[in-house]
């Protein structure tokens, strides 16, 4: 059996509706959640990522005046050792071996 014109032209009318709202839904999701081009908001995006790097003193996120200021201090490596490296030996000023006094044996 053949279907009407009538029927396949009302089915048709569904699946465009279906489409174009899909589109319009898209749309407007994507106008909402678009990012800002202009350059005010560049700027102030910009002061908002550098507020939450260093933010600025008395602000409502700086630490109470109270508190203890921590410094760290640096640390030099060459005491460090790592598991598997052969101990570091250093030359005799003494002795003219130049593999630093270890002895072969």
């Amino acid at each position: 059996m053949m279907a009407s014109s009538t029927t396949v032209l009302s089915n048709l009318a569904y699946l465009i509706g279906a489409v174009v709202l899909a589109i319009l839904v898209g749309l407007g999701v994507w106008l909402r959640h678009r990012q800002p081009k202009s350059v005010d908001a560049t700027i102030s995006s910009f002061r908002r990522g550098l507020s939450a790097l260093a933010p600025e003193e008395g602000g409502p996120q700086s630490r109470p005046a109270d508190t203890p200021r921590i410094r760290a201090t640096p640390v030099g490596l060459s005491h460090v050792r790592l598991e598997d490296s052969p101990p570091r030996v250093r030359p005799d000023a003494g002795s003219g071996d130049q593999r630093g006094g270890a002895e072969a044996g």
